[in-house]
């Protein structure tokens, strides 16, 4: 007599004599297993491979593969999985190797079926005491995990802790935790190892799971490093008061585990969700009197931002205006380019504030085909100007295969915006920028866009970097890392809202990876549009 468990087992039957292995299937049919069948041995590998067998009843000696050479098959897919062998020539030296090689029973030709159903059902039950000791000591360790979990109240240390336990409990290299608000979903990105990269595909795959507020498994380039090629990933949504999340994992791994890995993943999210949810409060808490103040002065402060932007260069023109007024003779050159330089500066002002207000207001965009390189090094040239002790290394394999289409002047605002915002908190005069424009071959989702092909802009400073919990309100409007009115760093927060803005309306994703004294690199994906939609 079976239970419900043991009825629901798939038991794969291997033997060259085609009575035998057709008696063996009948009588595991009749007692409610579910049986696979082969006589022809040499098939019994893929089968093994490419099944998903509880099972392996197999003779010893067969043509061409041992029923030895198929269990340590099973063995390396599957430790847990059972085996019994059968022979018409038992020894103690085959009941030896057997045994040593984790076989889990020996049935000597002839047997009658009350052996064979013995044999079955003691193996059976035996992987079943496996899976639960397995499962035990996967819980009892996650169990201490969590206790460091949720002792962890700083955000950065926490999130390297998730990703660290994914990794280790999953046994797969790659993983990233995506964090966002309602709003700006999905904007801070942080990786186990910086070495992986997620694509256009990663960012669509985390965005679909997002949105099903469920679990998902896709095969495909989720991940892009140098040395691997990723064959499978996983999503899994998190959310916590206000913030939502995605913590993605990825294999190099032909044949994963995947009901291990989502049970395992699924258990370590609902544990994060609790300590971060618990370092959310904490911070709330310690942070309350300067939440309250910053509401109270935001007004305030605007006023005194814009105040201070604009009164500033204003006064710098007036002042040498006056000067040039009451010059009549000599070289005026350097006044005529201070005037300049601080007009440009206002006007830079205005504009951002204007853009940002354009922005909220224009659905239309303005489609033409863009030579991607020639704007990149304009933009290049305008910041030069700006900021003549900045160095900008350009990394591009960017290639007209295809025609980038797109808005020319949302495009240049926003490598504008970019270069501005590394060029005024680097900390080093050096800054990177690389293009890339192409269509990942595979695809495993539909993208939102029907676009064949994406640009990718990635922006990389030496800087102050971003702490963690700020990460996630830098793409708001007004709002910069430092709160100090007297700040160092020019700029009235609008910059990177204004990226984030345009670069949704072009129907692109944004992402950030910052750590604080290290730097920042900010990634923008926007879409070419069809070759029909273009106007010169």
């Amino acid at each position: 007599m079976t239970d419900t468990t043991t009825k629901k087992s798939h038991i794969l039957v291997v033997d060259d004599e085609p009575d035998m292995c057709q008696i063996c299937a009948r009588a595991l049919q009749s007692r409610g297993y579910e049986v696979t069948a082969v006589t022809n041995a040499s098939l019994a590998p893929d089968m093994i491979v490419q099944g998903n067998y509880d099972l392996l009843l197999t003779d010893l000696k067969m043509p061409g593969i041992s029923g030895l050479e198929l269990a340590l098959m099973a063995l390396q897919r599957d430790p847990t999985a059972a085996v019994v062998m059968m022979t018409a020539f038992a020894s103690y030296e085959h009941l030896h190797q057997a045994m040593q090689n984790g076989i889990s029973d020996f049935l000597s030709k002839p047997f009658d079926l009350s052996q064979l159903m013995l044999a079955v059902s003691h193996a059976l039950n035996r992987r079943h005491l496996i899976h639960d000791n397995v499962r035990l000591r996967a819980l009892e360790a996650l169990r201490i995990d969590s206790e460091i979990l949720n002792s962890t109240l700083d955000y950065t240390l926490l999130v390297q802790y998730v990703l660290d336990l994914a990794v280790r409990w999953s046994a797969w290299p790659a993983a990233a935790l995506l964090i966002g608000e309602e709003q700006t979903p999905l904007t801070s990105v942080t990786f186990f190892d910086n070495q992986w990269q997620l694509s256009v595909r990663g960012m669509e795959f985390a965005h679909r799971a997002l949105s099903a507020r469920s679990l998902m498994t896709s095969h495909g380039e989720m991940f892009t490093h140098a040395q691997y090629v990723i064959h499978t990933a996983m999503a899994i949504p998190i959310s916590w008061g206000s913030l939502h999340g995605v913590l993605m994992i990825a294999t190099n791994d032909t044949e994963p585990n995947i009901p291990t890995v989502t049970e395992l993943m699924t258990l370590l999210s609902g544990q994060s969700v609790a300590a971060l949810r618990n370092a959310e409060m904490y911070g709330e808490m310690s942070n309350l009197y300067r939440r309250q103040r910053q509401i109270e002065v935001m007004k305030d402060e605007f006023i005194a931002i814009a105040s201070h932007e604009l009164r500033t260069p204003l006064t710098m023109v007036l002042g040498y205006s006056d000067i040039l007024m009451r010059t009549i003779n000599g070289d005026n050159q350097t006044y005529i380019e201070e005037i300049r330089s601080n007009a440009l500066r206002m006007r830079e002002v205005i504009d951002h504030m204007g853009q940002l207000q354009k922005t909220s207001l224009d659905n239309d965009l303005q489609l033409t085909t863009i030579n991607v390189t020639d704007v990149v090094l304009q933009v290049i040239t305008q910041m030069n100007e700006r900021f003549p002790t900045i160095k900008i290394n350009v990394f591009s394999d960017y290639t007209a295969t295809y025609p980038f289409i797109s808005d020319l002047q949302w495009v240049r605002v926003i490598l504008v915006q970019l270069l501005t915002n590394a060029a005024t908190y680097a900390q080093r005069d050096t800054i990177d920028i690389s293009t890339h424009y192409q269509y990942p071959a595979f695809a495993p989702v539909q993208l939102a866009s029907d676009s064949q092909q994406w640009l990718t802009i990635t922006v990389s400073d030496q800087g102050v970097g971003i702490d963690m919990r700020e990460q996630w309100n830098v793409f708001a409007s007004f709002v910069q890392v430092d709160d100090s009115l007297t700040r160092s760093n020019g700029g009235m927060g609008v910059g990177l809202a204004l990226i984030y803005d345009m670069v949704r309306r072009l129907g692109g994703f944004v992402m950030m990876s910052s750590k604080v004294g290290v730097g920042s690199t900010f990634v923008v994906m926007i879409p070419s549009y069809q070759q029909e939609s273009s106007t010169d």
